[in-house]
């Protein structure tokens, strides 16, 4: 086993171990658990950064056999590529930083040691998944991601939205999940493996439903059209748990499977890929634009980006999507953390008067009075809305090359929305949150240290430098060795319609947020009531087949079984026990016969002996 290798497996058991303490520790010294497991994870972000200093390019896998399968096997192990460090990397230190938060954040909160605990197993949760070489073991870390989201959004247990929410994402998580096996085992049928290293490219019917089934998972977990709806329910959970689940781990895992997968997927499949992720980016952007929850126009924004990564990915830009999820993991993040000050601040400076303090139209004026959650969330934002020096701006110009190579003017025209649909929605919130005057009078005090200090790294991460010969990069863009080759014509165009959203959304900043609020409900949620009929009605109609025909046939059988029973039964008392019973008889008959010829008596003798006489002589007479 290499240092490299060693160095993954140890960050893979560190979250375990940060889990089982949070566990196991008594609640005299709960208050240690925050401290230990934020340190431990901090100590793992640390350490699985200096495999990327090396060769990172070089590829290495440590595995070995778990079971055996007739004559197939199956293989646990780590693999170690420059797509699996990074995203490591990331997972880790958005991770860390999350703890780091949520020491400030659920300080007077109950069942910290629950909440860290499953903090820690979702970080091995997702750390496994990105580290397996076997397919099958990725999906057990699939779902143990899927678990531990569940038991995270629904961390307060006595409200009664969080439970439904956390229902909600678990059972439409695992619709997709379903069609995601069945996706692996067409391909353990095509392939005789699911060892990632031997999974080829191939055509042909069944691996196109094989990939179709992977990437309805995907949709699933991803929170993609048209089960999407999960996602900005979620924000009922705590909002560190909601920058974990956006940034790096839940919703990450989607597209981290589709980078590891599109190489062998059909071109079918990357076209009903690109057809989603243009739908998905669409309406993600409008509900961003639309809703008045802080949380929640994070949480649509999150649906929209993550279409733009599904899109590039349909279109086979890997590196450009891979690119943007390791950049969007940053700001994405920061975003998440710098509403959790907002809504930590606000409710110190309102707990004694009602106010909504996650409805935007509520907020105000925070730039002067939380100066440095603003320029961290300016920071973020910028990334998020591609300007240039930030992060974001390096991987969205990377998809828009690959989008204008494919010179179809539908995808270009659907492109160029989305990037004008996003610096409208985030400019909307910062201006509200706080550019705009202050809603209601009240003394917001900053956030702790404790909170800003996460908020300032990931803000710092979603900033680019320069690098080799005066070009823009960013730490993913070293690592990868990407080049940045845009045409003049891209970069011009892409900084006129940022600068034309931007204007529209400074020149809209005071529009009535009534009408968004009745759009939200008849556009968006209307769509998710058409997919919950449908899904209604689908399951009517297998309800009413297997009543009438698979109940019926069943009982049919089972009647058929029982008459059939009843028939051998009225033939084993009456034949065959009538048989036995009238040989017992006849033989006994006999017997009975036979004791009175031999009873010792002379008189019995003398008159058989007549008897045969008699017969004897009629029988020569006649």
């Amino acid at each position: 086993m290499s240092d490299a290798i060693t160095i993954l497996l140890i960050t893979l058991l560190i979250p375990m171990v940060s889990a089982g303490i949070a566990f196991s520790v008594k609640e005299k010294y709960g208050w240690l658990i925050p401290i230990v497991s934020s340190l431990l994870l901090l100590i793992a972000a640390i350490a699985v950064l200096f495999p990327l200093f090396g060769n990172v390019q070089l590829t290495e896998q440590f595995s070995q056999p778990w079971l055996s399968i007739g004559n197939t096997s199956v293989s646990i192990g780590i693999l170690a590529t420059p797509i699996t460090r990074l995203m490591a990397a990331v997972v880790l230190f958005v991770s860390a930083m999350v703890h780091i938060f949520s020491i400030g954040y659920m300080a007077n909160e109950k069942n910290t040691d629950r909440y860290f605990g499953f903090l820690g197993l979702f970080t091995f949760a997702m750390l496994g998944l990105v580290y397996s070489t076997n397919l099958l073991i990725t999906f057990c870390f699939w779902e143990l991601v899927g678990f531990c989201s569940y038991r995270l959004i629904a961390h307060t247990q006595q409200k009664t939205a969080a439970s439904q929410a956390a229902t909600k994402a678990f059972l439409l998580t695992k619709a997709g999940d379903v069609a995601f096996l069945i996706g692996l085992l067409i391909l353990w049928t095509q392939n005789s493996t699911l060892e990632l290293a031997f999974i080829t490219s191939t055509s042909g019917v069944w691996n196109t439903v094989a990939g179709l089934c992977i990437f309805i998972g995907v949709v699933g977990k991803s929170a993609q059209f048209p089960l999407f709806n999960w996602l900005p329910d979620a924000m009922q959970g705590p909002t560190p748990v909601s920058a974990l689940i956006h940034a790096a781990t839940m919703v990450a895992a989607g597209i981290f499977m589709l980078v590891q997968l599109v190489p062998v997927f059909t071109p079918s499949t990357l076209w009903v890929m690109t057809a989603v992720g243009i739908v998905s980016a669409l309406m993600g952007a409008a509900g961003a634009w639309l809703v008045t929850d802080i949380k929640k126009i994070l949480a649509y924004s999150t649906i929209s980006q993550l279409g733009f990564m599904i899109l590039a990915l349909g279109l086979g830009e890997t590196t450009g999507a891979f690119t943007h999820l390791l950049h969007h993991a940053f700001f994405k993040a920061g975003l998440f953390l710098a509403a959790g000050s907002i809504i930590h601040a606000m409710h110190q400076a309102t707990h004694q008067t009602e106010v909504d303090v996650q409805d935007i139209r509520q907020l105000g004026g925070l730039r002067k009075q939380m100066p440095v959650t603003f320029i961290g969330f300016a920071i973020c934002a910028a990334a998020l809305a591609g300007i240039p020096l930030t992060s974001g701006y390096l991987s969205k110009e990377l998809i828009l090359t690959a989008v204008h190579q494919k010179n179809m003017w539908w995808l270009t025209l659907s492109v160029w929305i989305i990037v004008f649909a996003t610096p409208l929605y985030i400019f909307r919130l910062l201006w509200f949150a706080f550019l705009k005057p202050a809603t209601h009078v009240l003394t917001v005090n900053e956030a702790p240290w404790i909170m800003r200090l996460p908020v300032i790294l990931l803000a710092l991460g979603s900033i680019t430098f320069l690098f080799q010969q005066g070009h823009l990069s960013s730490f993913a863009t070293q690592i990868l060795q990407t080049e940045i080759a845009v045409p003049t014509r891209i970069v011009i165009i892409s900084l006129a319609v940022t600068a034309a959203s931007l204007l529209t959304a400074w020149l809209s900043r005071n529009l009535s947020s009534r009408a968004p609020e009745f759009l939200i409900q008849y556009f968006l949620d209307s769509i998710n009531l058409y997919l919950v009929r449908l899904t209604t009605f689908a399951g009517s109609l297998t309800t009413t087949f297997d009543k009438k025909w698979i109940d019926r046939s069943i009982h049919t059988l089972a009647y058929g079984k029982v008459m059939l029973a009843h028939v051998a039964g009225w033939a084993d008392r009456n034949m065959v026990d009538g048989t036995v019973h009238g040989v017992t008889w006849v033989a006994r008959g006999l017997g009975g016969v036979t004791r009175s010829v031999a009873n010792g008596k002379i008189q019995s003798y003398l008159l058989w002996a007549m008897a045969g006489l008699l017969i004897f002589i009629i029988w020569m007479l006649y």
